[in-house]
């Protein structure tokens, strides 16, 4: 767990570090408003912290990444994400949780750096460092992998410290962390989550605050909609669970557990040939014959 706090502690201190570099540059350097001085630091922020995953090995892409997924499953998989992101958006409009940061992403949107930083960097490195990172380790150190993913989904949620995205952020992590444990890669959730920020990224260029109600203007078309995604989840859950299995980390898993519990057995070394002996006894026996003759 030690750990996993270190990872938080970096990732909030180089956002806080390059936002202190980005304003000093703003103030005496190159003057930027504040959406471009935010922007370049989450941009420089969020590679660093990239690097960082990278280079002490906390994220091993070659194993994690690059494991192969079928595009059946990836296809499925934003099924499933998408699906999933329109009732989650649509009910916690509902529930009407006050959206603190709001303002912010709208004006980020529309910078081509902050774009780039909502809808293609903060995607990549979140599941490296909530899913590849965070989950990943807590999946070798506990049993229990649900417990791995709920965890991990409760901080990736609680790091937002925005109340509108806190409990979106669980349940997609959730999602994303289930996907993660079940295929042994970190291309689904990337690819689900990129797809998910891009689709808000648009819609704040395109709508800014207007809530999805209003956007879509008929009630009943937004509900019938939500009906149909709903759906569309369910089924794409069935099939995944189906297709996917135990997972690739759960075989992992219990193959690391087996290797545990087996006893180190020595194999028995062959007996010799009574009719041939081996050459060390030849080799004993011919020394013998020289010194005997030498008598």
């Amino acid at each position: 767990m030690l750990t996993i706090v270190k990872l938080i502690i970096y990732y909030f201190g180089y956002q806080l570090g390059f936002s202190v570099v980005a304003m000093l540059v703003s103030k005496y350097i190159a003057p930027m408003d504040l959406t471009m001085t935010t922007s370049v630091a989450m941009v420089a922020s969020t590679v660093v912290m990239m690097w960082h995953l990278l280079h002490f090995k906390y994220v091993d892409l070659s194993r994690d990444k690059y494991r192969e997924v079928s595009r059946q499953v990836l296809l499925v998989s934003i099924v499933f994400v998408f699906a999933a992101m329109y009732v989650l958006n649509l009910l916690i409009e509902q529930v009407g949780i006050p959206n603190t940061m709001e303002d912010t992403f709208i004006e980020m949107s529309r910078n081509p750096l902050g774009l780039l930083s909502i809808a293609l960097l903060a995607p990549i490195l979140e599941e490296m460092l909530f899913r590849g990172a965070i989950e990943g380790r807590l999946l070798r150190m506990w049993q229990n992998p649900w417990g791995a993913i709920i965890v991990s989904s409760l901080v990736f949620g609680v790091v937002h410290m925005n109340p509108a995205q806190i409990p979106f952020a669980f349940l997609l992590g959730v999602m994303f962390g289930w996907l993660y444990y079940r295929t042994g890669s970190l291309l689904p959730g990337i690819i689900g989550h990129v797809l998910n920020n891009s689709v808000a990224a648009v819609n704040m260029i395109l709508y800014g605050d207007i809530p999805l109600e209003e956007q879509v203007q008929d009630e009943a078309m937004m509900w019938t909609w939500a009906a149909i995604a709903t759906v569309a989840f369910v089924l794409a859950t069935l099939w995944l669970n189906r297709r996917l299995g135990a997972g690739i980390l759960a075989m992992e898993a219990e193959t690391r557990t087996v290797s545990a519990e087996e006893p180190a057995v020595r194999p028995e070394e062959p007996a010799e040939s009574p009719e041939e002996p081996s050459m060390q006894s030849r080799e004993n026996r011919d020394a013998d014959g020289y010194q005997r003759s030498e008598k």
